[in-house]
């Protein structure tokens, strides 16, 4: 009997609460769906290497390179299709003007610019939507002619690595004793050609 009236007294004070609550729920923000949604970014930038050259401010010091070597016309046409591989400004503040002993690439001789440039070009378009990519490393002819010129192209599967570098295009795999280069950028498809941004340039060591 005194449990029934106990019952009795917390009823109301029940059937309250509730109602207080669901009045405050009316005025809750709805909640967002997280659900993962693996749509890519359209890769296709509809323009020409050059083009997206001078548009990206990570890429001035790329552009005053080709602008110093005269090679501009490798970057803008739409004849023979080529692979870019573009340094950005981490490529060259910390890779390429030291190397060189330059502090500015206006400092730097021009014929050892172009050499590098030339070295990151590759005949033919390699990229991870068209299928001439794997995991295993393949050799790839690039516009530096020279017995240096040898460069390995592949998508990266080491598991090992920060799950930001998996699947991005890699250089340099299994290149004698070459530094291993990761992409910070991979697939951007110019209409003259892909394009792979690095942040340290390729160099072939025996």
């Amino acid at each position: 009997m005194i449990k029934t009236d106990i019952m009795k007294r917390f009823i109301p004070i029940i059937i309250a609460a509730a109602l207080a609550l669901a009045a405050g729920c009316d005025k809750l923000p709805l909640q967002k769906s997280y659900s993962y949604d693996p749509v890519p970014l359209d890769p296709h930038q509809n323009m020409t290497c050059w083009e997206y050259i001078c548009s990206s401010g990570d890429l001035t010091s790329m552009r005053k390179a080709i602008e110093m070597c005269g090679m501009q016309d490798y970057y803008s046409g739409n004849g023979e299709k080529y692979t870019f591989l573009l340094l950005d400004e981490t490529a060259f503040a910390t890779y390429i003007l030291p190397g060189m002993e330059v502090g500015t690439v206006e400092e730097a001789d021009p014929s050892e610019l172009r050499d590098i440039l030339m070295f990151h070009i590759i005949y033919g378009e390699y990229d991870s939507y068209n299928g001439t990519l794997s995991y295993d490393p393949i050799h790839v002819i690039t516009l530096w002619q020279s017995l240096d010129a040898v460069m390995t192209i592949k998508l990266n599967d080491d598991d090992t690595l920060s799950n930001k570098r998996q699947d991005k295009v890699t250089f340099m795999d299994q290149c004698g004793s070459s530094t291993v280069v990761y992409a910070t950028t991979s697939d951007l498809l110019m209409t003259n050609g892909p394009a792979h941004i690095l942040s340290r340039n390729c160099v072939y060591v025996d």
